[in-house]
């Protein structure tokens, strides 16, 4: 995890919980020149609702004011993760054994940076997948997204959710 998503994560984390709400995640990214902050949340007990999201983005902000971990403007998104879930922690992966992932890399592994397959949980450090063309160990420091691949013309559940 990157020292801006770390930091994120320390100040919202306290925030979300008071709120019945679990945090999947941080992820600071660009869409054209505009920085955008997305907190991914959810709920045990079926899922974050856009009430929830609306509810806690002032809350957030507010106290991202505060702390201030990300020196340039951003956008604040708060979001469910949806079925396309990213894949953020080494618990993740463990969690979502045995289903569909994109993966892509910050840095190549066997001259390519992205992974598409079956995510077979974690092995130390590496996330083991299970490709087209075999068996792959990713290293967990070496992703930059991850995501789960839901197919809606089957309706493909995930394991574990």
């Amino acid at each position: 995890m990157q020292p801006v998503q770390v930091a994120v994560r320390e100040s919202v984390e306290p925030i979300i919980g008071d709120f019945g709400c679990t945090l999947v995640g941080v992820d600071f990214s660009s869409e054209g020149r505009r920085k955008i902050l997305w907190v991914y949340i959810d709920r045990d007990d079926g899922g974050a609702t856009i009430d929830d999201c609306a509810k806690l983005s002032p809350e957030l902000s507010a106290m991202l004011d505060v702390t201030d971990p990300i020196a340039e403007s951003y956008e604040l998104r708060v979001s469910s993760p949806g079925l396309d879930r990213p894949l953020m922690v080494a618990d993740d992966f463990e969690r979502f054994a045995g289903s569909d992932a994109l993966v892509t890399l910050s840095t190549p592994l066997q001259g390519r940076r992205k992974f598409t397959g079956t995510v077979d949980g974690m092995a130390g450090d590496d996330v083991k997948m299970t490709c087209s063309d075999g068996e792959h160990l990713v290293p967990l420091a070496y992703i930059q997204r991850a995501r789960l691949k839901y197919d809606l013309k089957i309706g493909k559940e995930r394991p574990n959710s």
